[in-house]
């Protein structure tokens, strides 16, 4: 193969890649996929408009969608339904939709598991509050199409999937990981099933019942690693009972230090506006994004000195600007605040050289 063909066909691929990146689309049962503008209305039905006019497909008729840098996948729970692909793998994690009506009689937030064709509701308010182990011992099996359903929380969940032998198992029994870790968890499971030494170098098996893994920052700009203990859902009032990793027990005020993890949770306390605000790292990158523990405002920065609140005002799109097409995209499909997640992702992801903004 020639020097100048190379290139051509890089070129091409790169073109492709490009159009890919730019646009939306969806992917029919038949495995055809459709590229225009997502116009999404419920979490069982969406529509897709480009050059050939406004098709519209409900979940039972499409295997998914992409809208920003989220991919929504069909998925038949109680109903088909577009459920958000958080990770994907062996076992898949899912979060219900936005669009899902909350006004139903019976209404129970989910999130899903899903692993050998099987599903795993997990009910969101209860594994918040840490109650109980299991709530159906039995782990009933419902009909879903060609899923088999199975009824369960968080820990009965992973006791299904990996087994009660296995090591991951082993620590979220005792309460090494809680349900706000259940992204990592499935991260970690994976890569138990694919690569078992890889496995083992990211996890602590002598951790003390109750603990996780992390580290604290002082004001005093020392990093100190060890293990801090586990209060079910973290909260503001909670002291951070620490063990460095040379044995020493220590006891912080939240206020008391510039920053500190437990498992992948990352906790800071930034000066905004003059007032002292606690915030969970939720992306980090080019933009990274964090949220107000106590007022549930999430906040968007590049340069860790000012941080931009997202709200309908929509000044964070500035922030957007110096990746032209991104803004473009942001903007022609029309995504609202509430999808800031995907926007960020999309824009931190965007495979495309800035152009400098200058100030009016």
């Amino acid at each position: 193969m020639n020097k100048y063909f190379r290139i051509i066909i890089v070129l091409i691929f790169c073109f492709f890649s490009s159009i890919c990146f730019s646009q939306d689309y969806l992917v029919t049962n038949e495995n055809d996929t459709i590229y225009g503008k997502i116009e999404w209305k419920t979490n069982t039905t969406v529509y897709i408009e480009n050059k050939d006019g406004k098709q519209r497909f409900r979940a039972n008729e499409a295997k998914g969608f992409k809208r920003g840098d989220f991919k929504f996948s069909s998925v038949k729970t109680s109903i088909p339904e577009f459920l958000l692909e958080v990770k994907k793998g062996k076992i898949s994690y899912y979060k219900e939709s936005h669009l899902k009506s909350r006004f139903t009689l019976n209404y129970v937030r989910q999130v899903f598991l899903e692993y050998n064709d099987k599903i795993y509701p997990i009910d969101v308010d209860t594994n918040i509050k840490g109650s109980g182990f299991i709530t159906n011992i039995f782990g009933d099996i419902q009909g879903a199409g060609q899923l088999e359903f199975y009824s369960s929380n968080f820990k009965w969940s992973f006791y299904q999937i990996l087994g009660k032998e296995h090591t991951l198992y082993q620590l979220i029994k005792k309460n090494n990981y809680t349900f706000e870790d259940i992204e990592l968890l499935v991260d970690l499971a994976n890569i138990s099933i694919e690569n078992k030494s890889d496995f083992e170098k990211r996890i602590d098996t002598t951790l003390k019942s109750g603990y996780a893994q992390g580290y604290v920052i002082k004001k005093e700009k020392d990093t100190i690693f060890g293990s801090i203990k586990m209060n079910g859902r973290f909260v503001l009032s909670d002291k951070v009972n620490f063990i460095s990793k040379s044995g020493t027990e220590s006891s912080y005020d939240p206020k008391e230090l510039i920053e500190f993890k437990i498992n992948n949770r990352t906790y800071k306390n930034v000066q905004i506006k003059n007032k002292l605000k606690h915030l969970v790292e939720m992306i980090e990158g080019e933009i990274s994004m964090y949220r107000d523990l106590k007022k549930g405002q999430s906040y968007l920065t590049k340069d860790f000195k000012e941080f931009i609140a997202v709200d309908k005002k929509e000044k964070y799109l500035e922030l957007l600007k110096d990746k032209p097409e991104i803004y473009k995209r942001i903007i022609d499909n029309e995504y609202k605040y509430f999808e800031i997640k995907s926007i960020v992702k999309l824009y931190n992801n965007a495979p495309q050289q800035r152009t400098v903004v200058k100030n009016k």
